[in-house]
């Protein structure tokens, strides 16, 4: 069965077979047909056999074809020319803007509080505003610390023990946080606007522990 089929699916040896086997039949076949008739016969079979059938050219998959018409349509389509892809990218840029206004506004907070505290802490060192300015002044840094991306960092440096200390030292750090995000642009991530913030948040909540310390004295 295999060298049938191999046979019939070679167009050349399946000439070459019908001319040998019209070879050993010629006599037979001469006398039937006559020689000049048998012979122009076995001529037009040598030649139909001989020749190559044409093939079909493969015809593209669905996939492929898919994989053409989707890449055709990206590039035929400019990005920037594009109305939903123009306003998301507008949209992002008023939100980075907004947020850096946000941010600048809550360091401005933040220094009128640490001034005020400064004042509160001289004059009424028991009073109950100080723990109000400072709840502020940690939720506004927290604030500030978000739109700016970071999270929980290490202290740089141990906190003072000296609450006095550690009161000129909040409001330094308010001061340069101000400073420093005024000078910034809403597309520039400053690694010590995230310092200056934390900072801020980890002075607060000493002084808040040392407030209600001296209170319950």
């Amino acid at each position: 069965m295999s060298r049938i089929g191999a046979t019939t699916s070679n167009p050349a040896r399946h000439g070459i077979m019908l001319i040998v086997l019209a070879l050993l039949l010629g006599r037979s076949l001469g006398k039937a047909i006559g020689e000049p008739a048998w012979r122009s016969r076995l001529a037009a079979l040598a030649q139909a056999s001989s020749s190559p059938s044409p093939q079909k050219p493969p015809a593209p998959t669905e996939t492929g074809s898919a994989r053409d018409r989707e890449k055709q349509e990206s590039s035929a389509r400019d990005p920037l020319t594009d109305p939903e892809r123009e306003l998301l990218d507008r949209a992002a840029i008023e939100y980075r803007k907004a947020e850096h206004r946000r941010a600048v506004e809550a360091s401005e907070q933040i220094l009128a509080r640490a001034r005020e505290l400064s004042q509160q802490w001289e004059k009424h060192p028991r009073s109950r505003r100080l723990e109000e300015l400072l709840r502020e002044i940690e939720r506004f840094a927290r604030r500030v610390r978000s739109i700016s991306g970071a999270g929980d960092l290490e202290a740089r440096e141990p906190l003072p023990e000296d609450p006095r200390q550690a009161l000129a030292r909040l409001r330094e750090s308010a001061e340069r946080l101000h400073e420093t995000l005024k000078t910034l642009t809403a597309y520039v991530v400053s690694i010590e606007v995230m310092e200056r913030s934390d900072e801020i948040i980890r002075l607060a909540r000493y002084l808040r522990e040392r407030a209600r310390a001296d209170q319950g004295t």
